[in-house]
């Protein structure tokens, strides 16, 4: 983040003011105790619940028989083993193998406290299967990589990474405050004209602007309310801080904290990768991307996500949009649009206040101005690239996108998964949706049929999920086979409840997935009136997100991750999820406030903790047993 000069009030006369007192009168100084805080408290409730599980149930459930042998294998230094029944990469036992190790390094020092302090009467349980182990880092035995070890690995990730992630993400997303100044656009970049070169000649971009700009004057006037900056700074830390909390407690995700299972630190090394590209740092994110390919396949869609989203930043930091593309009621016209774009510059209206048209407009626009541009654009995805090769190049060399038992992982064309996961946000995050009934009512009908071509649309929409739900509505046996996940009581009483009973979900997907997706455009932010300007290319809001470029690519990353999964997995959703709640607003942002805090935020943490307390009561104390299955078998995710 870039350190502007101070803010021209004047100095205060006292000599015994603290430099931090100073400090504070910067509205552009960022704080972070509001996280700290709520990362301390999350951390409790987490210890707490692994407490439970682990005194519960010590031995590894469900695909933990798969994880944690396997773990142990590489504790052991035997990398060359492997479970043909696990299909996804080892970055979760290398990261266990890491993690051990530091384990046994720091907790001699541990020991060494408890036997020269007298209060420290008692040893964690659980964390030592070999009594007379090494406690070096040579992973010599199992000392340190039991059950309870490994899975507390995932409450580090679930309860630390996760919110500092989606924090700092929310941040860079949404808070005109803390914003990051881009480096300089490389010489070479800018330097050639021509298709095909980066830049085109400067007076024919400047008149091809001017033709596409309104006249003067017209277009809406900002209001500049006067407001407290300070005071709104804090604000957006509190909301980053909150809404932070609420996804790392977010109920699919926050479960397998207690468990070695994959999700959370498949969800962090995403996160990482983001974070990344929004700090204008392409071969960390690159880097980062490529981890996370360890813990998930499916994850080298959010690289291409990237891939999408650095290309159409290059783009707008080469050829800024034009006033007239940004202004709500003032729509180009197709010509001007392919016009500018052959010049560079791109039509990327608000998610708001798109219909169908712009759609197809954006896209043309995105192509057109990409091969006019392609050498600054491939500069620009050049990491990536090479991530996507490699990738490309195990498929490949494996056969096959998944590893070890592939007959039960067979990719099948499953496009109605997009409309689970849409229905599945709205009845997992409706405080987001919260707003007067009577506005939303109205808005949501104006959106879909306040025109004749939005109402053809609406239709054509709804004869597409019809058609797509009669004919890939699909029944993994494995769902019928397993009563002890959730998906297995929701399936058998909704879709199988009736030959036709699959159709009666058509209206709920198209509204759901119209109120989800577009909910990605509420709301770019206002940038703070007085003090200090702000670079305009150094906003994410403007330039990444909130427009329709980046729901495309949020939905083709979103649609790679689902579509071809013939199981209907609530765990699958959980990066789309997280990537579309960090980039969400509430309700517009005009919500009454509670310590700076939406009120909505806070109910949606309710709701959270609620259904997580439920979820592991249940696990915990709802046990039974299978015929010829040892132990004892629990409901779960």
């Amino acid at each position: 983040m870039s350190n502007s000069s101070p803010s021209s009030s004047s100095p205060p006369t006292s000599t015994s003011t603290s430099a931090r007192t100073k400090e504070k009168m910067d509205p552009l100084l960022r704080d972070d105790f509001q996280l700290y805080f709520r990362v301390g408290l999350l951390l409790s409730v987490s210890i707490y619940t692994a407490i439970k599980v682990n005194a519960v149930v010590p031995d590894p459930y469900l695909d933990e028989v798969f994880h944690i042998p396997q773990a142990q294998r590489y504790c052991l230094m035997h990398f060359k083993q492997w479970d043909d029944k696990i299909t996804t990469p080892p970055g979760l036992y290398l990261l266990a193998y890491v993690y051990v190790g530091f384990v046994q390094t720091v907790l001699p020092i541990y020991r060494f406290v408890l036997q020269n302090i007298p209060t420290f009467s008692t040893t964690p349980t659980g964390w030592e299967t070999k009594p007379g182990g090494t406690s070096t880092f040579t992973h010599a035995s199992l000392e340190h990589c039991s059950t309870v070890s490994l899975r507390f690995l995932n409450v580090i990730g679930g309860s630390i990474f996760i919110p500092w992630l989606v924090y700092e993400i929310y941040l860079y997303v949404h808070s005109p405050y803390h914003q990051v100044t881009p480096p300089p656009i490389p010489v070479v970049v800018v330097a050639g004209p021509g298709p095909g070169g980066s830049l085109a000649d400067p007076k024919e971009v400047e008149k091809a602007k001017r033709r596409t700009e309104l006249p003067p004057g017209v277009g809406p006037k900002e209001p500049a309310p006067k407001v407290d900056l300070i005071q709104e700074r804090i604000n957006y830390e509190s909301s980053a801080a909150q809404t932070a909390m609420n996804v790392a407690l977010f109920p699919l995700l926050y479960f397998f904290n207690n468990l070695f299972y994959t999700d959370v630190w498949s969800t962090v090394f995403v996160l990482l990768a983001y974070r990344s590209y929004l700090l204008y740092s392409p071969w960390k994110s690159a880097g980062w991307s490529l981890l996370s390919l360890f813990f998930r396949q499916t994850n080298i869609l959010w690289t291409i996500f990237l891939v999408l989203l650095s290309a159409i930043r290059i783009l707008k930091r080469l050829h800024p949009p034009a006033p007239s593309s940004l202004l709500n009621h003032h729509p180009l016209t197709l010509s001007a649009i392919l016009g500018r774009a052959g010049y560079g510059g791109m039509y990327d209206p608000s998610i708001l206040h798109a219909d169908v048209s712009d759609y197809l407009k954006s896209l043309l626009s995105i192509v057109i101005s990409a091969y006019s541009n392609l050498s600054p654009v491939l500069i620009a995805i050049e990491p990536y690239i090479y991530v996507v090769s490699l990738f490309g190049f195990f498929v490949y060399w494996n056969g096959s996108i998944a590893l070890g038992d592939k007959t039960n992982h067979v990719s099948t064309f499953h496009p109605v998964q997009l409309f689970y996961f849409a229905l599945f946000t709205l009845l997992s995050t409706p405080f987001v949706f919260l707003t007067n009934p009577i506005t939303l009512l109205v808005t949501t009908v104006k959106s879909l049929l306040g025109s004749p071509l939005k109402a053809a649309s609406t239709v054509t929409t709804g004869l597409l999920i019809a058609g797509a739900v009669h004919q890939f509505t699909y029944t993994h046996p494995f769902m019928l086979a397993d009563n002890r996940h959730y998906v297995f009581y929701i399936w058998r009483r909704t879709i199988l409840s009736h030959p036709d009973a699959k159709y009666v979900g058509v209206p709920l997907y198209l509204l759901s997935s119209f109120l989800v997706y577009r909910q990605l455009g509420v709301k770019a932010p206002a940038l703070p009136t007085g003090g200090r300007p702000i670079n305009p290319q150094s906003s994410a809001v403007v330039y990444t997100t909130h427009t329709i470029t980046f729901l495309l690519a949020f939905l083709a990353a979103t649609a790679g991750t689902l579509v071809f999964a013939p199981l209907v997995e609530f765990r699958y959703f959980v990066v789309p999820w997280v990537m579309w709640r960090a980039h969400v607003g509430v309700g517009g942002g005009n919500g009454r406030k509670v310590w700076g805090v939406d009120w909505r935020v806070w109910g949606e943490m309710v709701v959270f903790l609620g259904v997580h307390f439920v979820t592991v009561k249940v696990f915990l104390e709802r046990e039974f047993l299978w015929t010829g299955t040892e132990g004892k078998q629990r409901f779960m995710w």
